[in-house]
This record gives structure tokens, sequence and C-alpha cells, in this order.
């Protein structure tokens, strides 16, 4: 949002490869007036993966709603996210109703 107010036309974005259509929207809708809190909730989706290593934590993301466990492997020098920082992961998703649609 600030960028988009101080003009600037897109940012780089590690969670839009989970979050893509709630990040779309908000930029197709960001002079609405819900827009900070439609950041709001992309700024909380994004602090829940922060507190993981970023990639591995989205690809438990992608491998838990996609059904697809292949997803979960990582190439060295990164690795798997532990069998309980998954289960929290995936959990704190839970709590803010996250989902991938389309997976």
């Amino acid at each position: 949002m600030r960028a988009l107010r101080s003009g600037g036309v897109g940012c780089i974005s590690a969670t839009a490869n989970v979050n893509p259509k709630a990040i779309a929207e908000l930029a197709a809708h960001w002079r609405e007036s819900n827009a900070d809190e439609r950041q709001a909730g992309l700024d909380q989706v994004r602090g829940i993966f922060a507190k993981y290593q970023m990639i591995a934590g989205m690809k438990t993301a992608v491998a838990h709603y996609s059904n697809d466990p292949e997803w979960l492997r990582v190439r060295p020098p990164l690795m798997q996210l532990t069998a309980e920082q998954q289960a929290q992961l995936l959990s704190e998703l839970k709590q803010i109703n996250f989902s991938m649609p389309g997976l």
C-alpha cells in the first residue's frame, strides 16, 4: 500500500506464491476504502510465514492445501520445516481461515 500510494507500480512478494488472489485483489482495489483492511489481512498472512524459514514454510502450505507431499522437498542448503513446525504453521493458518483456492 505504501508503495502504491507513493506512486510505485508494484512489489516483489514471496507470499504472492501462496496468496495470489488476495494480493491481486488489493492491487486492483487499492484506492477503495477497505484497502487498509485488505492490507492488514495480507500482513497477517506474511507475519505467519515470516516466523518460519520462508521457502520451506510456503512449500509446507502448498503441500498441505494441494494434498501433495512432494511439495515439502527443498534443495540444499534449505531444510524442510520439522513436523512440529509444519503443524504449528498450518495451525496458525487455519486460525485465520487461510486457504489456497485452486489447489
